[in-house]
């Protein structure tokens, strides 16, 4: 059995660059697990609230060594483990259901992205009612904020290449509706 180690809660908000945001989060894995390494040893941090009280976490270690992570998706969030391609199926699903909607929920993907805005909760202050705009597939908040710490894990895990570019490509390219065979 594994032993779990949860470490301080990683905020990431407001207009943080990418370099930034990578040098924060692996600071935070570096200052908590430097002394406690070892085989069978997890790390967990919480990096969001959720409404309603509940918590993401990430987890580490990852697939891979070095610093990745892997972002902790329960079942009731609606999106499977929460992989690129559980995400790019949630967003097919809400782009069918309105492709009008679903350009402005890409809009504050891209802000996500460009990192113009990493607090998903004030971006969803800024277009409000957003959360209610779609019926399918996993909340909105929940989908957001899975999709900022994935961005985060593969900035770090890509560091010296595309980072979040890798991600953000791929929900662009598999939210399409003739792409939707190639993602399943």
């Amino acid at each position: 059995m594994a032993k779990i180690i949860t470490g301080k809660q990683i905020e990431i908000i407001g207009h943080i660059p990418r370099h930034k945001i990578v040098k924060k989060v692996v600071n935070a894995f570096i200052n908590t697990e430097y002394r406690k390494k070892g085989k069978g040893i997890k790390f967990t941090y919480p990096v969001e609230i959720l409404k309603g009280g509940n918590q993401l976490f990430i987890v580490r270690p990852g697939h891979k060594k070095n610093f990745d992570f892997k972002v902790d998706v329960l079942e009731d969030y609606g999106i499977g483990k929460g992989s690129h391609k559980e995400v790019a199926a949630d967003l097919r699903k809400k782009k069918r259901e309105n492709k009008i909607k679903f350009k402005k929920l890409f809009e504050v993907i891209s802000e996500i992205y460009y990192c113009s805005e990493n607090d998903v909760d004030e971006i969803l202050n800024k277009y409000s009612g957003l959360e209610r705009l779609f019926k399918k597939g996993a909340n909105v908040e929940v989908i957001l904020k899975v999709i900022k710490w994935l961005f985060i894990m593969e900035d770090i895990v890509y560091w010296d290449n595309e980072g979040r570019s890798f991600l953000y490509n791929f929900l662009m390219y598999a939210s399409e509706e003739t792409n939707r065979k190639r993602y399943k």
